[in-house]
């Protein structure tokens, strides 16, 4: 009897799906240890800036580094608090990715561009 690896109810050796949840039995145990999944996450950094949270992400996500986000939601909206300030994100990676996403966010913060909140736009910009 094959075991589901979803809902754990027994199935017969030959089913391809499972019964009860419909789940695929035809993965081997190699397919899931490949999947995408983070197996020992360990805090990489808290941003309290949400911009660059979502620029840092995609530079791990360019490097192939897979990561989670306290604020990761099914639809993606960004968290809000009482009087509209932003919540700060947690990101976390995998253990044995840590030291390569480490010298990422190092390298990220050291070239990260400060606004003091001035602009100053040249003349052709500016309202007449």
């Amino acid at each position: 009897m094959k075991i589901c690896h979803v809902c754990g109810v027994e199935c017969e050796d030959n089913a391809e799906l499972c019964a009860v949840c419909g789940a695929d039995l035809t993965k081997t145990e190699q397919a899931e240890e490949d999947a995408n999944v983070i197996k020992n996450p360990v805090l990489l950094a808290t941003f309290e800036d949400v911009v660059s949270a979502e620029i840092f992400k995609d530079i791990l996500t360019d490097n192939g580094i897979l990561y989670s986000c306290d604020s990761d939601t099914a639809d993606g909206a960004m968290q809000v608090t009482f009087g509209g300030s932003f919540v700060s994100e947690n990101i976390y990676v995998n253990e044995e990715d840590f030291e390569i996403a480490d010298n990422l966010y190092k390298e990220f913060i050291e070239n990260e561009p400060e606004f003091d909140g001035e602009f100053v736009f040249d003349e052709e910009f500016e309202e007449e």
